[in-house]
This record gives C-alpha cells, sequence and structure tokens, in this order.
C-alpha cells in the first residue's frame, strides 16, 4: 500500500503532486530496420528519458509483454518492466499487428497499456478495427518527433497522476 508523503505538495484540486517524473518504458513492435531506426531518432530527438525495447514480432512481442507482468512491476535479473506504452506498427507481415492488438486487449493483464499504432496508411476497415480495440491514438509514418514526445508525455501524465491519487486525511 502507498503512503502519503509529507513533502509531496497539493495542487488547488487537492492532488499530491510530486516533482519527480518517472519515464515509462515504451515498447516499439516493428519488423522492419528503416522503421525502428527512425522511432529511435524520434525518441532521441525528443530528449525524454525512455528506454525503448524493440520487438519484431508477434512472438516475440507477447513473449515480452507475457514475461514482464508474470515478474511484476520489475524482474530485478533481466532489467525488465512492464512497459507504459506500445507503440505498434499494424501492417506487419502476415498481419501480425492486429493479432498483437487483438492478443493485447482480449489478456485482463496487458489491456490496460496504452497503445499508439504507427502505419503508412490505414484504410477505412483497419481504423475500424483497431479504435474497436482501443487504441490510444496513430502515428503515419513517418513519425514526427514533437508529436511522439506529446504522446509519451501525456501517457507519462496519466500514470503519474494515478500514482500521486489524493490521500484521505
Amino acid at each position: 500500500m502507498r503512503r502519503c508523503e509529507s513533502d509531496n505538495t497539493m495542487n488547488s484540486n487537492g492532488w499530491n503532486v510530486s516533482e519527480q517524473r518517472v519515464p515509462i518504458d515504451i515498447l516499439l513492435i516493428e519488423d522492419r530496420d528503416d522503421a525502428i531506426e527512425m522511432v529511435e531518432g524520434a525518441i532521441q530527438e525528443t530528449r525524454l528519458n525512455n528506454r525503448m525495447v524493440i520487438a519484431r514480432s508477434q512472438l516475440e512481442a507477447l513473449h515480452y509483454l507475457r514475461h514482464t507482468v508474470s515478474f511484476g512491476p520489475l524482474d530485478a535479473d533481466h532489467g525488465m518492466t512492464k512497459p507504459g506504452l506500445i507503440l505498434l506498427d499494424i501492417n506487419m507481415e502476415s498481419q501480425q499487428g492486429f493479432d498483437v492488438l487483438h492478443e493485447i486487449r482480449t489478456d485482463p493483464k496487458l489491456m490496460t497499456i496504452p497503445v499508439v499504432v504507427l502505419t503508412d496508411n490505414l484504410a477505412e476497415s483497419d481504423l475500424a478495427y483497431t479504435i474497436s480495440h482501443g487504441v490510444t491514438g496513430y502515428f503515419l509514418k513517418p513519425m514526427d518527433a514533437g508529436q511522439l514526445r506529446k504522446v509519451v508525455r501525456d501517457v507519462e501524465d496519466h500514470w503519474n497522476l494515478l500514482w500521486n491519487a489524493p490521500c484521505a486525511n
């Protein structure tokens, strides 16, 4: 159980506010080297302190995700943590992107992780499928570093707000 610390400050809404931001881990599920380099470049350009883990296939992504949730928030032996954000290439070979999205959204231990879809183009049927599977947002490739920074900050702010929820007096 989390304790309220007396050195936290209160904002105008009565919420405990911590000055320290905890960077989230980002899982990139992408099978093309050029797209991986593009996302890595955007992450570096944002100058955020986020660690990025890369999975190049559905099998690799699901293995990583299930391993991190089975060991809790931190697997000290492997330095792995459950990602706070998934960037998913929806147009991977053999519809793997759609399969991964379905697996994530139907697994109770994974379904709360925000998923942002990466795509070269998004057909109307693909858009309907991803919306029905609760994606957080979309990036059309090539990715803009400013958009990425905003998404990462928004997700971090969301989790920091939940972490710093008000304490009963």
